[in-house]
């Protein structure tokens, strides 16, 4: 009963993420300098709210919060697949090291490729779904942005790479439930489009394959931290958003 009541909850704010996401993304893109910093405040409201603290309170009641740092029995049978031998039981410390590794290589090259873009004046790159409102237009922004992407890296991975896919092995089939979760993961981020939901869906499957394969939870936060990083506070201070000041407005 403990579990379908949690995961009731669970699916309840994915639902509400599908239906309300597009709606606060128009606002946000119709917001123009009025407002905008309300809208970050309540997004990073939004994200520890709906995202890290359901999860942390769900573990919490199962007794369950030592799955934070090992893998927990539900997803063994979806981590053997991945590893082609015994799941990932404890951290396995070389795919785990290499994963860090990569993860921490990709932020400077990231960064200098977009410098070196706008550098030769070519633009920046496009982005793969609906999120030029979102990127910060200054230094206030790239705060409250580099808050929501720690945030978000943190809470989604509690969400839908951990509590999420137990609850639901608790119905059905351990490898379907992470299926879904990877799926829903990628609905919950509707307000991008459906070219954004697909992306974000496969950037999803790789969190969660970084995951069942290393067995550390904190690989997967720390790679979904620097993409959202990459995307909303290392592209847009290249392009000058840490140059801009704030535009002081009642409603902020």
């Amino acid at each position: 009963m403990t579990n379908a009541i949690l995961l009731a909850i669970m699916l309840a704010i994915v639902a509400l993420n599908i239906v309300a996401g597009p709606r606060g993304y128009r606002l946000l893109a119709e917001a123009g300098g009025v407002g905008r910093k309300t809208f970050y405040r309540r997004m990073l409201a939004a994200q520890l709210l709906q995202f890290t603290l359901p999860p942390i309170v769900g573990l919490l009641v199962l007794g369950r919060i030592g799955a934070v740092t090992e893998l927990p029995p539900e997803l063994w049978d979806a981590s053997s697949v991945l590893r082609g031998d015994a799941p990932a039981i404890a951290v396995d410390s070389f795919l785990a090291g290499l994963f860090v590794a990569a993860t921490i290589a990709a932020l400077p090259l990231g960064a200098f490729l977009t410098w070196r873009r706008q550098r030769k004046a070519k633009g920046a790159p496009a982005y793969l779904g609906h999120v030029s409102a979102l990127l910060p237009r200054d230094r206030a922004e790239v705060v409250l942005a580099a808050a929501i992407s720690l945030a978000a890296g943190i809470g989604e991975e509690l969400f839908f790479r951990l509590l999420l896919p137990i609850l639901l092995a608790a119905f059905i089939d351990a490898i379907a439930a992470v299926v879904l979760a990877i799926l829903l993961f990628g609905l919950a981020h509707a307000y991008q489009g459906w070219r954004g939901i697909t992306v974000t869906t496969l950037v999803g499957a790789l969190f969660t394959a970084m995951y069942l394969m290393s067995g550390s939870l904190a690989v997967a936060m720390l790679f979904h931290v620097v993409i959202d990083l990459m995307s909303l506070v290392v592209r847009p201070v290249i392009r000058g958003a840490w140059r801009s000041q704030p535009v002081a407005t009642a409603t902020d």
